[in-house]
């Protein structure tokens, strides 16, 4: 694709060797060049569900460079100070025309055309072990852009299928999807994702699509599935301390690949322990599904996407579900819930 960051970061890209990996995405072809066989981990250890074949034609290409003493580069004039979309203090996020700029304090930093479908990572050499840091703030938000201006919008939200029915539980970080969809799993669910789900217009609605990550789990939840504890993923990593469990290792046949939109539960722990649920109008589940689908990134898919949300309150039963202490009661509730 043609290079439209400067000529200084073509530069750094030609005179670099680099490792090439191609995934498909929901029919979406990403293809990913590092010149740091750690950094090409990374990724391959992020999308590996998603491995596709080199000769795909590529609709985003996305390069991941190394940058330390005596390995920088030359933003070729683009210095990333246009307007500041986001700022999450580890992660600020700018635009400048139709280029885009995410800068990482200590991390590193990444310019992007997400029209084109093209974008440049400049990481630091000392996070170059920290591959869940590299795949999640470094890569992910500026590769979610590019999905999204192709039709494919993230959801931090938990997924889960049953008797072909899709389930979308969203919810911020610490609420209890994970444990949630651990014991869905258990009794019989299938899980399109732990902590994001890729949403699409179908034919019918909106279309859940897989996204297989990694589970993040915390101490509470590895005692209360032991078998847990010899999956745990303990390296360090700067931006997350909490072990995390591949899906594999929970059991075979869990994921599903994609489902139709027709539930919607907001989970939230239950202050006495006991677990209950109750219908959300469509009005309040909308006001509260857009704090989690990421509309703040860029105004340039807010419309499409706000669209799509306001389709999937409009068609999916909506509810809230109290959850209590007792998983057995957890995964009832949801049943009740799918059946109603």
């Amino acid at each position: 694709m043609e290079n439209r960051l400067g000529r200084g970061i073509q530069q750094r890209i030609r005179k670099s060797r680099l490792n090439t990996a191609t995934y498909r995405v929901h029919g979406l072809v990403t293809r990913v060049y590092a010149d740091n066989h750690l950094l090409a981990l990374s990724i391959q250890d992020f999308l590996r569900s998603f491995r596709g074949q080199p000769a795909d034609d590529p609709d985003i290409e996305f390069y991941l460079l190394s940058a330390g003493p005596g390995n920088g580069y030359d933003p070729g004039g683009h210095d990333g100070e246009g307007e500041l979309l986001y700022d999450w203090q580890v992660l600020r996020y700018r635009s400048e025309g139709q280029l885009r700029y995410q800068e990482v304090p200590g991390g590193g930093w990444v310019a992007a055309d997400p029209e084109a479908g093209l974008a440049v990572a400049f990481i630091d050499e000392q996070i170059t072990t920290c591959s869940w840091s590299i795949a999640h703030v470094l890569f992910f938000p500026i590769w979610a852009q590019m999905l999204k201006v192709r039709g494919i919008f993230p959801v931090h939200a938990a997924g889960l299928e049953r008797d072909g029915r899709g389930i979308l539980f969203p919810g911020r970080s610490n609420c209890g999807k994970s444990t949630l969809s651990l014991h869905l799993l258990r009794h019989g669910y299938k899980l399109l994702g732990d902590d994001t789900v890729f949403v699409r217009r179908g034919g019918e609605g909106a279309e859940l699509l897989f996204f297989p990550e990694e589970v993040d789990v915390c101490a509470e939840t590895v005692d209360l599935f032991p078998n847990l504890a010899l999956a745990r993923n303990l390296t360090e990593d700067r931006w997350q301390p909490r072990a995390r469990v591949n899906l594999n290792e929970i059991g075979p046949n869990a994921i599903v690949e994609s489902s139709k939109a027709e539930l919607l539960v907001f989970p939230v722990i239950a202050q006495d322990g006991k677990t209950r649920f109750e219908r959300v109008n469509p009005t309040e589940a909308l006001a509260e599904l857009i704090l989690y689908a990421f509309l703040f990134m860029d105004p340039q898919t807010s419309k499409e996407n706000f669209a799509l949300l306001a389709g999937l309150v409009q068609k999916a039963a909506c509810w809230r579900l109290h959850m209590g202490l007792d998983g057995a009661e957890l995964a009832a509730a949801v049943d009740e819930i799918v059946a109603a």
